[in-house]
């Protein structure tokens, strides 16, 4: 799993480490993820959306309503509806 900001490398960096994540927070800050994604703005903030892609590198589900507040839960129930291996805690 990863995650990809429009932020710089070093807030990216910082912005991982600040949560705890086990995961690299990837910088985008030329945006061209964003556009290829279809997830750019015009005015400098990209939507918030979640790629689901499988092992094989196919694109299995993209969550458009991201809730901020729930997201964890959210990504967790996606998986599962997905049939994703999930690590044990």
């Amino acid at each position: 799993m990863f995650v990809i900001s429009c932020d710089g490398l070093e807030k990216s960096k910082n912005f991982s480490t600040e949560l705890g994540m086990p995961f690299p927070v990837l910088s985008d800050d030329d945006r061209a993820a964003a556009k290829k994604f279809g997830v750019d703005r015009a005015f400098g903030l990209s939507k918030r959306h979640t790629f689901f892609f499988g092992p094989e590198g196919k694109l299995r589900a993209i969550d458009k309503n991201v809730h901020v507040k729930s997201h964890g839960a959210d990504v967790v129930a996606q998986l599962r509806d997905l049939d994703f291996p999930l690590k044990s805690q």
